[in-house]
């Protein structure tokens, strides 16, 4: 058995799966996981159900003690990191505790992006990315009539949902004037907002935050939000109790800037996690890669893999064992990713390229009565995207048949109707 320590900051998915691949046969004699946060893991995909009331907190909280005991794992609650030393490879939390390290993961993932306008830091404004925030929205359930959400990716459709079906008004506010921009177009967009309308959401596309106001001042409690309808340019004011951000994230790369790891818009790593500091590495949504930034489950389970590899294989301690049974490296790439939206009766994928340009072509499917639409997106008779909204049964074959790199010119004239008929 090694006597080498493994120290996590961090415990949310990128951790926790990182643990998973790592399994009980890992080659460190202890693993030390520090998180800020009160209550042991959750997985934050389910953060929008939660919301809903469609599941619990312990449904959501994939294992027990006995599973950390088994894998030598120690978690350490309620850890606010002050600082790294990497001369001495220690890990010094707020409160004097502190860690060594042989190998240390930086998994400290990242925060809601909240605009810079005045009134965002009232007591009453939150955001969508953890359980503190969705337990702050419970508490204030009881006593608020309206909620804004700010924001209509897929985080602030799913919060509206959310709090639309605890029988509360809530308004659906997005600067762009399609809904979810990132992921779909125009027409997929109008088909989402119907169906948020029939919820009883009111969507406002088109709009920009400029105040939130308070009558209130000294308890910094927002009652009003001023805003700005870009097709009118008239600024306009609305109502709230509560007010949520989903206008995006930053990655929490403090703690690594601080310790002179290299960080951008990340913390930068390479394609096998590793920082610029030797064993420290990195992933997840606080991590940077080849200039991109995370935000989707996909990539960082791919990425915890490959960091689970590379600590066996570097870890271990026999070197001749180490170099004649571990497997050539793999590395991280870039690559498209299958998008969800967590809404249940409303079924949303998304694959890689959406909008057509002047090397696509587009084949699509539309039934607005039924809300069903389809659009697949051809380079080179290959797929290079393809948008499900209502029937998304065949997304995932869409998604194989794009990372084959196949040419699909024998299934186009039934591939809009899927694998079935093809």
């Amino acid at each position: 058995m090694a006597t080498n320590i493994l120290v996590i900051i961090g415990n949310g998915l990128a951790a926790n799966r990182v643990l998973e691949q790592l399994g009980e046969n890992h080659p460190f004699s202890a693993i030390h996981v520090l998180s800020d946060e009160p209550v042991a893991h959750y997985n934050r995909i389910m953060l929008s159900p939660l919301l809903a009331g469609e599941t619990t907190l312990n449904a959501i909280t994939p294992h027990d003690k006995e599973w950390y005991q088994s894998r030598r794992i120690s978690v350490y609650l309620k850890q606010n990191v002050e600082r790294i030393d990497t001369l001495t490879q220690q890990v010094i939390c707020s409160g004097g505790d502190h860690f060594a390290y042989d190998a240390l993961i930086l998994a400290t993932g990242s925060r809601s992006f909240v605009p810079d306008i005045p009134g965002a830091d009232a007591t009453n404004v939150v955001g969508f990315r953890s359980l503190r925030d969705v337990d702050t929205m419970f508490e204030r359930l009881p006593d608020i009539q309206h909620a804004t959400v700010i924001g209509a990716g897929l985080l602030g459709v799913e919060a509206a949902t959310g709090l639309r079906s605890h029988g509360i008004q809530v308004t659906l506010l997005h600067r762009n004037p399609v809904l979810m921009n990132r992921q779909m177009d125009a027409t997929a967009s109008a088909l989402l907002e119907k169906e948020l309308l029939n919820r009883g959401i009111d969507v406002r596309t088109g709009c920009t935050p400029l105040k939130l106001c308070s009558s209130n001042a000294p308890k910094l409690h927002i009652n009003t939000i001023q805003f700005e309808q870009a097709e009118r340019h008239i600024q306009q004011q609305l109502d709230t109790d509560l007010v949520v951000f989903a206008t995006g994230i930053i990655a929490n790369k403090e703690l690594a800037e601080s310790a002179g790891i290299r960080c951008g818009q990340g913390i930068q790593v390479d394609a096998l996690m590793r920082t610029s500091h030797p064993h420290i590495y990195a992933l997840g949504e606080c991590c940077e890669f080849n200039g991109n930034t995370y935000g989707l489950v996909a990539p960082i389970w791919e990425q915890a893999s490959i960091l689970a590899s590379q600590l066996h294989q570097q870890y271990q301690t026999d070197q001749q064992q180490r170099l004649s049974t571990a497997d050539p490296l793999l590395s991280y790439q870039e690559r498209e990713h299958l998008t969800k939206l967590k809404v249940s009766g409303v079924d949303i994928h998304s694959i890689g390229q959406f909008e057509a340009d002047s090397s696509t072509e587009v084949l699509q499917l539309l039934d607005e009565h039924a809300g069903i639409y389809k659009k697949i997106l051809l380079r080179d008779e290959r797929i290079v995207g393809a948008l499900c909204v209502g029937d998304v049964a065949d997304s995932h074959w869409y998604y194989e048949l794009m990372q084959q790199g196949d040419s699909v010119t024998a299934l186009r004239p039934t591939l809009l109707f899927g694998q079935a008929y093809c």
